[in-house]
């Protein structure tokens, strides 16, 4: 059980890859949770109202989370050019600097994963929502579950004007959609998810991108990758 819920944490948090065409800057929030499963309904409610920051520039991109009332808390800045990435991650004290290349977070992903899940896209333009003044259309993401007869599915609202990648989702790093996402309903089976934009600004603080390392250890993503796994994290 735990392991699931830190595998939905890394879908939901884990910062990937963006190449950003402008800047700005999204805040989504985690705004309803459910689950038939009594235990998991108890752990999905402490991420409810969890905040994810999205901030971008044509050079960088950034994603900060808080989760679960302050346990678990990543800072993610990706350079958008070659793709080079740092991460700090304080989970309950154990505070660590993730610092790697795309070729080594390739060459991670390769080494742990056998096979890439397949998925699949639909759109339906007819269906409209707008979303803190952004027209978005409904897209479909269906992935297939190897191990289980349950494919997990996202019920999304792309916002097409914005060029933010969505490959900043972990989870979605392999997906190319029409636009950014900017609310999205995870259907894992066992529980729901729905995350939604809460704000939006078309300015990004230069500051916002500025981090101060006192006190984290450096990792290799490998290490890190390691460490993870033997918490059943999953990343």
């Amino acid at each position: 059980m735990k392991k699931f819920i830190l595998s939905v944490l890394s879908l939901c948090f884990l910062a990937n890859v963006a190449i950003a065409q402008e800047q700005g800057y999204i805040k989504m929030e985690i705004t309803d949770v459910s689950s038939d499963n009594a235990e998991m309904a108890t752990y999905l409610e402490m991420m409810k109202g969890t905040e994810t920051e999205y901030m971008y520039t044509e050079e960088k991109s950034l994603v900060k989370a808080n989760m679960m009332g302050g346990m678990v808390e990543m800072t993610t800045i990706v350079e958008n050019a070659n793709e080079s990435m740092v991460m700090y991650m304080n989970a309950m004290g154990k505070k660590m600097q993730i610092e790697s290349t795309k070729e080594e977070r390739d060459m991670a992903e390769a080494k742990a994963q056998t096979e890439t899940p397949e998925f699949s896209v639909e759109y339906d333009e007819n269906v409209t929502k707008e979303i803190l003044g952004h027209k978005c259309i409904k897209a479909i993401v269906t992935f297939e579950n190897p191990d289980s007869d349950e494919n997990m599915s996202m019920d999304m609202f792309v916002a097409p004007e914005l060029k933010m990648s969505s490959k900043m989702i972990q989870g979605l790093d392999k997906v190319d959609l029409k636009g950014f996402p900017l609310e999205y309903i995870m259907d894992a089976g066992m529980m729901k998810m729905t995350v939604t934009a809460v704000d939006f600004k078309e300015e990004v603080d230069p500051a916002a991108f500025e981090f101060n390392p006192k006190g984290y250890q450096k990792l290799t993503w490998e290490e890190f990758s390691e460490q993870m796994g033997q918490m059943g994290g999953g990343f």
